[in-house]
């Protein structure tokens, strides 16, 4: 949870939830993210665009500890991150969603959501009654006993959200190309 900060004038202010500080990251002579800083706050919906190549996808590995900054900080409810594992990072409360969705293609769909659920529960029956809310939340309950291979494309990347969802992140991050219009936000 953020931390609360006094003001000069005494009243109290919400810290970010997340706080990027001058992250840098170098690919051998390639600059994939240049001097980045920039603070989400809790509740609030916050957009990282440009054009391909630009960083994006590099930038949401790093903040998921998939990749080390060069340099800079991250912070999360104000806790540095950078560095962590990102089962660690996942844990701490930041899903994520991958624009190449692979779910595991011989489980059912809803295998695949509780699987998600079971990070912070470790009885599987609340673990599978938080996988179907999160599919009748994204349209999926109906196709839960179908193997994830069956899917069609727009179905694996709602299933891909579904089990960043079933996380119960405090800050959910996803490609733009994963989400569709009328999907619950995050």
């Amino acid at each position: 949870m953020a931390r609360r900060q006094a003001r000069r004038d005494g009243a109290a202010i919400m810290s970010a939830l997340l706080s990027i500080d001058a992250v840098s990251k170098r690919f051998r002579g390639l600059l994939a993210v240049d001097n980045v800083s920039f603070r989400v706050a809790q509740g609030s919906i916050f957009a990282v665009i440009g054009p391909n190549g630009a960083g994006k996808t590099t930038l949401f590995n790093i903040i998921a500890g998939m990749s080390a900054p060069d340099r800079g900080s991250i912070a999360f409810a104000g806790e540095r991150i950078e560095g962590l594992t990102p089962d660690e990072i996942c844990r701490r409360g930041i899903g994520r969603t991958f624009q190449l969705v692979r779910p595991f293609p011989a489980l059912s769909v809803e295998d695949n959501v509780a699987i998600g659920a079971m990070l912070h529960r470790h009885d599987p029956a609340l673990a599978r009654r938080r996988a179907h809310e999160v599919l009748k939340q994204l349209d999926l309950f109906g196709k839960r006993h179908q193997p994830a291979s069956a899917l069609t494309l727009p179905d694996r990347k709602r299933l891909e959200v579904a089990r960043a969802l079933a996380t119960d992140p405090k800050l959910p991050s996803s490609p733009r190309s994963t989400v569709r219009p009328g999907l619950p936000s995050f």
